[in-house]
């Protein structure tokens, strides 16, 4: 006698299994922190636009926006906004980013835009193609 086996059954059930055994991403441990309110200001450290559940490399633009998503959600978490910034630097690995770059970045910040510093480097932490810190003003 043969079996009628349902495919979106056995894949359903597949998934499931899956997703029931996946180990959840460990949290890194660092020494530093996202934020710190000192003297009236917010710093935040460098903020990476590396999505960890993507396997492979985001294209640039989406890290860009990632890493400037970090960083508006630590202002969040600290009752500020990208409005209060008066300081941004950058680490980007090539300088053939820098427009891509520039493009996002002005979607974010308005004029009067903060300060800014962005450097050239060769290699980024879990090589990422962009850091981004700031500094904003804390009420």
């Amino acid at each position: 006698m043969k079996k009628n086996t349902n495919p979106l059954l056995l894949l359903a059930l597949t998934l499931f299994c899956l997703q029931s055994f996946a180990q959840q991403p460990a949290k890194a441990k660092k020494p530093f922190r996202d934020a710190v309110k000192a003297g009236g200001l917010l710093f935040v450290s460098g903020q990476l636009g590396i999505n960890p559940f993507v396997q492979g490399k985001d294209d640039f633009r989406d890290e860009v926006r990632n890493a400037l998503g970090n960083v508006e959600r630590i202002l969040k978490r600290n009752g500020v906004s990208l409005k209060h910034v008066v300081n941004v630097t950058v680490y980007l690995k090539k300088l053939e980013q820098f427009d891509v770059f520039n493009e996002i970045y002005v979607q974010q910040f308005s004029d009067p835009f903060p300060a800014r510093t962005c450097v050239i480097v060769k290699d980024l932490v879990q090589h990422a193609n962009i850091e981004i810190s700031v500094v904003a003003s804390s009420p």
